[in-house]
């Protein structure tokens, strides 16, 4: 028999030749790893205590908002509460505000245009009714039916809503004196 050793053959009998270069790839990459790694780190905690003042102002606004909150709902109450004691008085400010606020000249204004030159107002008796109307009662005197009805026209063309003729007289000289009433809206 014979028994023969098989040859074993290393050829990587000197595999560290060039140790340097080697060397100096591996000390290079973990630097670069160890950069990496302090730049990562530093923007972390950077980034973590920004994030902590930020959390820190949120809730310091928030507690600014429910203080706000709070004093808001209690002026409103308090507000509610005056208003509410006040309510007469208020109610009749605005009623005495809105009855200043009627424009009283453009009213007589636009009556004189719609009367003829033959007719005159003997009386005028207005009532207010809510910011901008006005309902009027009033006695006219025309020489006859025609400038009556000439008058009503006219007063019709200037917008006078809801004329009507109540009743109807004449007078010792033979004039027609008619009771008016209409609603006028400024």
């Amino acid at each position: 028999m014979n028994h023969q050793q098989p040859l074993r053959i290393n050829l990587a009998s000197r595999p560290l030749r060039n140790r340097r270069l080697f060397f100096m790839l591996l000390a290079v990459g973990a630097l670069g790893i160890l950069f990496l790694a302090v730049v990562s780190g530093s923007a972390f905690v950077s980034y973590k205590k920004k994030n902590a003042n930020l959390h820190s102002s949120l809730i310091q606004v928030q507690e600014q908002i429910e203080k706000s909150q709070n004093t808001h709902n209690q002026l409103s109450r308090k507000i509610k509460k005056v208003a509410q004691k006040h309510r007469k008085k208020i109610d009749r400010l605005n009623e005495i505000i809105h009855k200043k606020s009627f424009s009283w000249v453009d009213f007589l204004s636009a009556l004189e245009n719609s009367l003829p030159s033959s007719c005159y107002i003997v009386s005028l008796s207005p009532s207010q009714k809510g910011e901008s109307q006005l309902e009027v009662r009033f006695r006219v005197v025309s020489p006859h039916l025609d400038e009556l009805l000439k008058f009503i026209d006219r007063m019709n063309a200037q917008n006078f809503k809801k004329i009507r003729v109540i009743s109807e007289s004449k007078n010792e000289k033979g004039d027609l004196i008619s009771e008016i009433s209409f609603t006028y809206e400024s």
